[in-house]
């Protein structure tokens, strides 16, 4: 069965949080989503917070990988003569499923693909990482 995780990036703290409830309350206006975190237990409205889902895999090192997540990546095995590509993981509502997206040839491929992935850091965290293309 796949796990259901979330975490999420505190926009006014701007640090990363694990997520330990989701809360949603119907209101007259449809509903409203409330997140409670590990470190507080206040529960913070979602224009407060940037929630990212668990994908369900790991890196070549055994870290989960979420959306947000800035990865290093190969086609093929680790091997030398095949470069690193850099990109972040971002789910598309398209094609119901989380994807790699990378301005290095404008890569737009699904996770399941990658033969040799590493996780590096985080869009809000090390955005540097995408620039540099490091």
């Amino acid at each position: 069965m796949r796990e259901y995780k979330f975490r999420c990036w505190d926009t006014e703290n701007k640090e990363m949080l694990k997520v330990q409830e989701l809360d949603f309350e119907d209101t007259f206006y449809g509903g409203r989503l409330s997140i409670r975190t590990d470190k507080y237990n206040d529960y913070f409205d979602m224009e407060d917070m940037v929630l990212m889902q668990y994908t369900g895999l790991k890196d070549k090192n055994g870290k989960e990988i979420y959306e947000g997540d800035i990865v290093k990546f190969r086609f093929k095995e680790d091997r030398e003569e095949f470069p690193d590509l850099i990109g972040y993981i971002e789910y598309q509502s398209t094609f119901a499923a989380f994807r790699i997206m990378s301005n290095q040839g404008s890569f737009k491929i699904d996770i399941t693909e990658i033969k040799f992935i590493e996780k590096i850091g985080n869009i809000y965290d090390n955005p540097e990482l995408l620039e540099k293309g490091a």
